[in-house]
């Protein structure tokens, strides 16, 4: 017999709101990842094309 106590009133039913907030934060996360690249890859074709680029 050891010295630690058992714990059995482990319930993973109070850590589902930390996952839903982890889930939907890192849905947004890739949402403006994505939208960012798209940005930045449109501003780059324009330069190859050799348009003006104005950063706003």
């Amino acid at each position: 017999m050891n010295g630690y106590p058992q714990q059995y009133d482990y319930q993973p039913a109070q850590y589902q709101p930390l996952f839903w907030q982890g889930l939907v934060a890192g849905a947004i996360d890739i949402a403006i990842m994505v939208a960012l690249g798209a940005w930045a890859l449109s501003l780059a074709k324009k330069a190859l094309k050799g348009e003006e680029v104005i950063l706003k």
